[in-house]
């Protein structure tokens, strides 16, 4: 009796000992995940900086282009720090990105919106991106005044510089009522500045570049935005 009673001991000592291994070796596994493996669920810029910026460009409405483009870069400058949020990127974006063939750059935050992916029709000379709405809010005042999500497309010259070959925008605005997202909005952009760089249609591979940028004009193809991000891809010009 004896004997089973030393046993029945050991056997139990052991089975703890191992349960406490385990238990370390898990709680090790979970402090070693890289933060970007999570799901983003804080920002630097809550809705309240958005809601300034949507007002303020509202405001540019109907003023000289000079004049808006001025006020533009002083309201970047302003709040430019919001790219912070970058840090916050999950890595699974960037393998949604990946998976369309594509490279992440030019990161800013992507809190509230994001674009995984975008393509070129070289017969219609058209660009298309989609737009994944992330949040409710963050937009603009329903309907209207709203805001715009930019996406500003490049392809690479003969020299593999990035010209800029077209841009176009989508409005959209805070949700109304009791709606959910994600929503999917989507940009379609006509190439029609640097047409040399898409010419001829023999099927020659050329680097790409699409930078999304809410309520921010891409001013080049080097553009960082405060909300949204590139993508480097490339094309196919097909007859």
């Amino acid at each position: 009796m004896r004997v089973k009673s030393s046993l029945s001991t050991y056997v139990s000592t052991l089975r703890s000992q191992a349960g406490r291994l385990l238990l370390v070796a898990g709680s090790a596994l979970v402090v070693s995940l890289p933060v970007n493996a999570l799901a983003q669920s804080q920002t630097v810029c809550g809705p309240e900086i958005k809601v300034a910026v949507a007002q303020a460009m509202a405001g540019l409405a109907g003023a000289p282009a000079a004049t808006a483009a001025a006020t533009e870069a002083q309201l970047y400058e302003k709040y430019k720090y919001c790219i912070q949020d970058a840090a916050l990127v999950p890595s699974t974006f960037v393998a949604a990105a990946r998976e369309c063939g594509a490279a992440v750059s030019n990161l800013g935050s992507l809190f509230y919106e994001e674009m995984p992916c975008a393509g070129y029709d070289p017969q219609r000379r058209q660009f298309a991106a989609p737009v994944k709405i992330k949040q409710v809010f963050g937009f603009g005042g329903a309907p209207l005044p709203g805001s715009r999500e930019h996406v500003l497309h490049c392809v690479a010259d003969v020299f593999g510089v990035l010209q800029p070959v077209g841009h176009d925008s989508v409005h959209l605005a805070d949700a109304i009522g009791n709606q959910v997202p994600t929503w999917q909005f989507a940009v379609i952009t006509n190439a029609n500045v640097n047409l040399q760089t898409i010419y001829p249609m023999n099927g020659t591979t050329r680097r790409a570049r699409s930078i999304l940028s809410w309520n921010f004009t891409p001013t080049n193809c080097n553009f960082t935005p405060i909300w949204g991000n590139a993508l480097n891809y490339r094309i196919r010009l097909d007859q």
